[in-house]
């Protein structure tokens, strides 16, 4: 019988199991570049508010997730279209979480390890809201994540150095008393 084993972790203990999280991070995104990986998720640890949260079978990472909230001099809305209403992209420091990262390795896929690691992930956050981006062409994760009851709100283009062209945003409102807000 198996057992499944969450942990969440702060930067200390994402920088401590990274090898583990790379490993996982290269059998889900095969075409992504490892050291532009390592060096922007490491650079996000040092980042107030990051969290992790890991799932391990047996012991053995089997997927991930992580963010971090967005700060006051975020861009992650620059270029967002359709235009969002005013007031939608203003980022406090304090009111949006940012998802950066979410990963099950294919063999462990269809038994809500995602789900569990996102609502782990999200569970006690402070923010109002959460976001995620993910490529236009990625149908199945933008589906999944409607089915969680995340909501598209419209794509930002890329910048240099990134792994897509384009994103498609979408939000997800962490306090029910604020969701009208949040678009």
């Amino acid at each position: 019988m198996s057992q499944v084993e969450m942990s969440r972790l702060g930067p200390g203990g994402t920088r401590e199991h990274f090898d583990e999280i790379q490993r996982v991070y290269a059998v889900v995104f095969p075409g992504y570049d490892l050291e532009d990986h390592r060096r922007r998720t490491l650079r996000q640890t040092e980042s107030a508010g990051f969290e992790a949260v890991t799932v391990r079978e047996n012991g053995v990472l089997v997927g991930f997730a992580y963010g971090l909230p967005l700060s006051a001099r975020s861009t992650w809305w620059d270029g967002l279209r359709p235009s969002p209403p005013d007031g939608f992209a203003v980022e406090t420091g304090r009111r949006t979480f940012a998802v950066i990262g979410l990963a099950v390795l294919p063999s462990h896929r269809g038994r809500g390890l995602g789900r569990r690691l996102m609502d782990e992930l999200l569970s006690s956050r402070p923010e109002e809201r959460a976001t995620l981006a993910t490529v236009p062409d990625n149908q199945e994760a933008q589906r999944m994540y409607e089915r969680w009851g995340w909501k598209p709100t419209g794509q930002t283009p890329g910048v240099e150095g990134e792994t897509a062209d384009a994103f498609d945003l979408y939000v997800t409102a962490l306090r029910p008393e604020v969701a009208s807000s949040s678009r």
